[in-house]
């Protein structure tokens, strides 16, 4: 996997919205100086003023062209996904593949950004970055911690990411080899699952897989992890990663002692041979975002518990 040259101060960034629109024009500026306060310069895509449908930033073709403009023009250097939400994946069909593989540059977004992320990893060998975009996160609430996580990424060749002792990390399951390495995959858990039998869907062969996801009831987060199971994703992987599961609750009644979903993911995973870590904050929660290099060499060490992220 190949990942771009890194991102320097002054370097132009361009803005998109691959999914759906800023919902306050007002942001659009906040948005602007955000990315200014970080050192680069930005550069608005149409689909930053788009709004379709109500939750489309624009037809389809809007945000494609944004999406070529991003990737073709030598004076771009990276790209930040502005929000997620929906319709992303309308574009993956109708991506010039090819360009995207010949202009590598900084990619970096999650969410619906997954679609994008697994297509753009996969067929075009080209890793993209897990991290904050411009209007969910960093515009409120962007705090140092997440800050320094996507600068630290994005600028530096080789790059390396532990864990911080402040943030545990839970080690459900230690089965299997106390030291796993694999390329990182994955993203939200919706979209992940929306991939399987399309000519998208995410390849989990030998990889260490990430997922977060965002307002989903229990019963839902189990049935998605059972399509994945059925599938044959978590018997292919290496180990799991699960991060931000914000809002995840469980509402129904039990006849007992509370069942929350951390007890789900443990019931649930006890059959597999391999390492589950639960807590890894990067996704929908705030105020703290690891910025996670997709494509990247992921390194579990259950005996240390100790997480290690590595661009190659």
């Amino acid at each position: 996997m190949k990942f771009p040259s890194p991102l320097n101060k002054g370097d132009k960034v361009f803005l998109i919205c691959p999914s759906s629109p800023i919902t306050s024009k007002d942001y659009i500026e906040k948005c602007q100086k955000a990315v200014k306060d970080l050192g680069y310069k930005p550069v608005l895509g149409k689909s930053v003023y788009e709004n379709y449908g109500g939750y489309m930033a624009g037809k389809a073709d809007v945000r494609l062209n944004d999406l070529h403009e991003a990737f073709s023009r030598k004076d771009i250097k990276g790209i930040f996904c502005v929000r997620g939400g929906y319709s992303a994946s309308q574009l993956l069909d109708k991506i010039d593949y090819e360009l995207i593989k010949d202009n590598p540059k900084v990619f970096v977004g999650y969410s619906d950004v997954t679609n994008l992320h697994i297509a753009i990893n996969q067929r075009c060998g080209l890793g993209t970055y897990h991290g904050p975009m411009v209007s969910s996160n960093m515009t409120d609430d962007f705090n140092d911690y997440t800050r320094n996580s996507l600068l630290t990424a994005l600028s530096l060749d080789n790059w390396n990411y532990m864990e911080p002792e402040n943030m545990p990390l839970s080690f459900l399951s230690k089965k299997g080899n106390e030291t796993v390495k694999g390329i990182l995959t994955g993203g939200n858990l919706a979209i992940v699952v929306t991939t399987l039998g399309t000519p998208y869907e995410i390849d989990t062969k030998d990889k260490i897989l990430f997922l977060e996801d965002v307002d989903e009831e229990i019963g839902s987060i189990n049935r998605m992890l059972t399509h994945l199971e059925y599938s044959g994703k978590l018997k292919d992987c290496k180990g799991i990663i699960l991060g931000n599961f914000t809002a995840c609750k469980n509402t129904y009644k039990t006849n007992g002692a509370a069942y929350e979903l951390k007890d789900c993911f443990y019931d649930f995973f006890q059959k597999y041979e391999k390492p589950l870590i639960f807590g890894l904050e990067s996704g929908h929660g705030k105020p703290n975002m690891a910025t996670l290099p997709l494509g990247g060499k992921c390194i579990i060490n259950t005996a240390k518990r100790k997480i290690t992220f590595i661009k190659t």
